[in-house]
């Protein structure tokens, strides 16, 4: 989900006057970040854009962030160190391959020290045409002037309970979607849920699985119409036998990331127990 303030840069791009650089002022720079790899995503296809298309391989380089064209950098330790910026600016001598920009976030600028940060400046004074750079701080006020007044900035704060709750359904939909409806993809799906994932918002997106399991058992028994998770409904065709079963496992799963799990294998076994 991209939030509206930050919305506009996709709206920009549209209409063809794209700033070179945005400071991005925010309480979850995570979150940012997240809804900057789908801002990315859509002004680099080269396709009539949509969410998750999975059409090319461009949403995932970026979603793993291995796209060569994006650099994501942050902190080592205290600061983001000179040699940092300097491999930046390296890779960016060539032209992209498979994106129209060349891309960089700097998460935390505000711990661009004197010399990282003056490093940095020479894409700010000098834009180069077909670069996009986006500095990301809890507080712009950190954020040394020069640097703060070559960029468009963006105040982009967010509720944290509303945002997290949509994050864990989101992500308990799309878990539920892989184990059941896909085959060869759903194992590679696991490595990304465990990727982008802590061990305490995984245990809550097993308990909205759980929700979802027990809801579905509630409507079968008392055969009532779905008016809840409909992006799920196929469970609806599942017996109570089947449901509780599965409520079991997630339940089971769920209680072990109270222990030092493996979290890949662990998902694993979510896929295989449930086939």
């Amino acid at each position: 989900m991209v939030n509206q303030n930050l919305n506009q840069i996709v709206e920009n791009f549209h209409e063809n006057r794209l700033s070179h650089a945005f400071l991005i002022e925010t309480n979850d720079q995570e979150q940012v970040l997240e809804s900057l790899k789908n801002i990315l995503k859509e002004i680099n296809c080269e396709q009539d854009y949509q969410n998750d298309c999975k059409r090319c391989n461009l949403c995932h380089l970026i979603d793993s962030e291995n796209l060569p064209s994006l650099v994501i950098v942050r902190p080592e330790g205290q600061s983001i160190r000179k040699e940092q910026v300097m491999e930046l600016k390296t890779k960016f001598i060539t032209k992209p391959i498979y994106s129209r920009f060349n891309m960089y976030i700097i998460m935390n600028a505000e711990k661009l020290n004197a010399s990282s940060a003056n490093t940095i400046l020479k894409f700010l004074e000098e834009p180069e045409e077909g670069i996009l750079g986006f500095f990301l701080t809890n507080n712009k006020e950190n954020i040394i002037n020069t640097i703060k007044s070559r960029c468009q900035i963006i105040s982009n704060y967010y509720d944290m309970d509303q945002e997290v709750d949509e994050f864990i359904y989101s992500q308990a939909i799309e878990l539920l979607k892989e184990i059941h409806l896909s085959k060869e993809k759903a194992f590679l799906y696991n490595k990304e849920i465990v990727g982008s994932l802590t061990k305490d918002k995984l245990q809550k997106v097993f308990q909205k699985m759980m929700e979802i399991y027990f809801y579905y058992f509630q409507q079968c028994i008392k055969n009532l119409d779905v008016e809840k998770f409909f992006e799920v409904s196929f469970l609806q065709k599942k017996s109570p036998d089947y449901l509780i079963a599965q409520l079991k496992l997630v339940q089971k799963l769920e209680e072990e990331l109270n222990f030092n799990v493996n979290l890949n294998l662990l998902m694993d076994r979510l896929v295989i127990e449930t086939r």
